[in-house]
């Protein structure tokens, strides 16, 4: 063996690789990469719009909510729908005849919105937004949007709510 190599570790020699060579990374890898991202990002950007318009909307049916007699006039009970604990729904009763349900978070920051009865509002105590409660619409504050309401049937004493009220009726002033 010569004398330089037997300055060179066994393993430099089974791996001959240096170090500046392996972290170089040229003007034509480097654009490969990059058109790579930014083509896998305008494909997501299309794929995800075209499958929500082909993905078909959950009907909810009746779901039951509980008795007439559970609530008295400007209560609210907050309720669940199907278990799923991440959107609460809030039942009030506005008038002896008068029931709504909204999805009960803020449509500002998701915080937990409340029926005061006394102001006639639905407050949301993070940063004072105010709903009507008659539609849901925005009244004060922040929330750049009325709550999701569902629609209420009551039959032979028992509360039921069903799909969302479409924002065309909404805006119409109907619901």
């Amino acid at each position: 063996m010569s004398e330089d190599n037997k300055k060179i570790p066994a393993w430099k020699a089974d791996f001959p690789i240096k170090k500046r060579e392996a972290a170089y990374v040229s003007r034509k890898e480097f654009i490969k990469l990059i058109t790579f991202f930014s083509g896998t990002l305008a494909l997501a950007n299309v794929a995800i719009p075209v499958f929500n318009h082909f993905k078909k909307e959950e009907k909810l049916g009746e779901y039951f909510v509980g008795l007439t007699t559970d609530l008295n006039v400007g209560g609210m009970r907050t309720f669940y729908i199907n278990e799923d604990h991440r959107n609460p729904y809030m039942l009030i009763r506005l008038a002896e005849d008068k029931w709504k349900v909204f999805e009960q978070k803020c449509t500002h920051l998701s915080c937990s919105v409340l029926y005061n009865h006394d102001e006639k509002v639905i407050e949301c105590p993070c940063h004072h937004g105010f709903f009507n409660p008659d539609d849901g619409s925005v009244i004060q504050g922040p929330p750049p949007r009325p709550l999701p309401q569902l629609t209420v049937v009551i039959k032979e004493d028992k509360i039921f709510v069903t799909d969302f009220i479409k924002e065309a009726k909404e805006t119409n002033g109907h619901g």
